[in-house]
């Protein structure tokens, strides 16, 4: 498969791609991760203690052990892995880098250039390769994917979903072009978005399988549906051994908070509520604008063309503009009320991906449309598209310059960040429930940032305090009742060694958030010790009797942990037996072959 990758890419273009994507993330490459936007601090954090852990041998770690000032975190339970995993392969590259600032500004400009190359792929079954090509550097650039998600937002998950949903549609193409081994490629590529961001699969999800009927011809339409289905169905058995512990767990931490608030979709929909944050709501507002002109000319532009199936193609990608616009205004709340599932997206402007798709299709058919009629119209809406796309650079350049501590010596927030990697902070909504200082905070006092965030602060720095945590010491066992003592032997992920000498026997905290899979047990003892949440900081408490002890506390694989590495292992055996059947009967007619479907490349 990497093979065909290579021969569908010019090496001029590959290396086009590749230096327009060092050009766009060479900031970070110098600084690492923007440490002033929004999110890096959290995922310095998170990468940091996730490599970490991946290198001492825990092959998939969920749950942190050092984070929160050594109380643990449950957070890998449900929050994509994916782009950890990826990233966490230039560790040994980064001796020097302890916060893994510099690994993901690196893992971001790969990203980036990723993004290029599989945009690249997909827009050369809908244009030319020349206008591929420049439809997929636009495609990096674009606003949303470069300065909102990476230089003010650093949502990295989010960033790295654009390498994969462009995956899928080529593999989409070469599964309508007769390609037997794309069935695995949707499969595989759906299971890496999946497993990268959530939010953007729910979006994309409807794209994909209209997209697959939009390429079909009219009498295969069901047929690809259920061809697409099936490949989607495989995708989700793939990334089982994420999903499912996601799916049915998460009543263990505060994560159903995250629909009030700040969080909650009603305050961000456009025109509603103007009076919460509204330099930020005309911000995205005037980003949205500026994409919908950018996608309403290059629709014009295609217009003109007399190729029938591109403009049946950009029909198609106009209508997704338009739907994901509107799913981001007022006008679509009666949707989001009729379809609960939506508000797990929380922000409506995350429909700025699926606008992202749509533009850079779009643009690729326009520019391949440039030259064959040029009225004097047609000038004036490429000349309008082309000053549109300009006015992205002063915004980018501005907002990538904030970012930075050396640009931007702003002291409050680079304090504010530099104690939250000190202390290796989590976000609240994966605190988990029995810490009942976090559980009894009114959420909807997000609305005011500032209030908030003195909160959050307050309360980690309280809890970490009755602790015993700081940035020099992580916290030690303590005794609550009895005499005796009480020390930790070994820290290792899901592992806790404890040494309990007691003449009386004792009550203890240990300095772990309590999770219904930890256990404890008496090393040479059958029976375990039974364990309870602390009051009020849910941490383990247990009760140790009489004598010398080295009790071990162990967290212990869920029923849905097991269950979901077991579904994709098979799913694993089922498109690898895939891969071996389809290589070895190439030639064989199915709903696979070449005289099911018709190439939908334009020329």
């Amino acid at each position: 498969m990497t093979r065909l990758f290579l021969t569908e890419m010019k090496a001029t273009h590959l290396v086009a791609i590749a230096g327009a994507g060092l050009v766009l993330t060479l900031p970070v490459l110098i600084f690492g991760l923007p440490f002033l936007s929004d999110d890096a601090g959290f995922h310095a954090v998170w990468y940091s203690h996730f490599s970490k852990q991946l290198w001492m041998g825990d092959l998939y770690p969920r749950w942190l052990m050092e984070m929160n000032g050594g109380l643990g975190s449950p957070v890998f339970f449900f929050y994509p892995p994916v782009p950890y995993f990826f990233t966490s392969m230039l560790r040994p590259f980064f001796p020097n880098d302890p916060a893994g600032l510099h690994q993901l500004g690196v893992s971001a400009s790969v990203a980036l250039i990723a993004s290029g190359l599989t945009a690249y792929l997909w827009l050369k079954n809908v244009a030319e390769p020349n206008a591929a090509l420049m439809a997929a550097i636009l495609y990096m650039a674009m606003p949303y994917h470069l300065a909102a998600d990476l230089y003010v937002r650093a949502s990295f998950a989010e960033y790295w979903t654009f390498v994969w949903m462009p995956l899928v549609l080529y593999f989409i193409h070469r599964l309508a072009s007769g390609y037997k081994l794309a069935f695995v490629g949707v499969a595989v590529s759906y299971a890496l978005l999946i497993m990268t961001h959530l939010p953007t699969t729910l979006i994309f999800s409807v794209v994909l399988f209209c997209y697959a009927i939009c390429l079909a011809p009219k009498k295969r339409k069901l047929k690809m549906l259920s061809i697409i289905s099936g490949a989607a169905m495989l995708g989700v058995g793939l990334a089982a051994i994420y999903l499912l512990p996601v799916m049915t767990t998460q009543q263990f931490v505060l994560l159903s908070r995250m629909s009030t608030g700040y969080f909650s979709y009603q305050n961000w929909l456009f025109f509603a509520k103007l009076s919460l944050w509204r330099e930020d709501k005309v911000t995205i507002a005037l980003l949205v604008a500026n994409m919908f002109l950018i996608a309403t000319c290059a629709f014009l532009m295609i217009r003109s063309s007399r190729d029938s199936r591109r403009k049946e193609m950009s029909r198609f990608w106009y209508a997704v503009a338009i739907a994901s616009v509107l799913m981001m205004t007022e006008l679509s709340k009666p949707v989001w009320l009729v379809v609960p599932v939506l508000q797990r997206i929380q922000f409506p402007w995350r429909f700025n991906t699926a606008l992202c798709l749509s533009a850079s299709a779009l643009l690729a058919m326009a520019i391949s449309s440039i030259g064959r009629r040029s009225s004097s119209s047609l000038r004036i809406v490429s000349a309008l598209a082309l000053l549109l796309i300009l006015a992205w650079i002063p915004p980018t350049v501005w907002k990538a310059w904030k970012s930075f501590p050396q640009t931007n010596p702003n002291q409050h927030d680079i304090s504010e960040r530099k104690e939250q990697i000190e202390q290796s902070r989590d976000p609240t909504e994966y605190r988990p429930r029995w810490n009942k200082s976090m559980a009894a905070i009114d959420w909807e006092l997000s609305v005011d940032e500032n209030l908030w965030d003195q909160l959050m602060t307050r309360d980690i720095e309280s809890l970490l305090h009755r602790a015993g945590s700081s940035a020099e010491h992580q916290p030690d066992p303590i005794i609550i009742d009895g005499i005796g003592r009480a020390e930790i032997n070994a820290r290792k992920p899901r592992e806790i060694d404890l040494h309990v000498g007691t003449s009386t026997g004792v009550s203890l905290i240990v300095p772990q958030f309590y999770y219904p899979y930890w256990t404890a047990q008496s090393a040479g003892e059958p029976n375990s010790l039974p364990l309870s949440p602390s009051e009020p900081d849910g941490l383990l408490s247990l009760r140790v009797p009489p004598g010398d002890h080295l009790i071990q506390l162990r967290l212990g694989r869920s029923g849905a942990e097991l269950s979901g590495q077991i579904i994709s292992l098979a799913s694993l055996m089922i498109a690898l037996s895939l891969v071996l059947y389809l290589r070895l009967f190439q030639n064989a007619d199915g709903f696979f072959s070449n005289r099911a479907w018709t190439t939908t490349r334009t020329r």
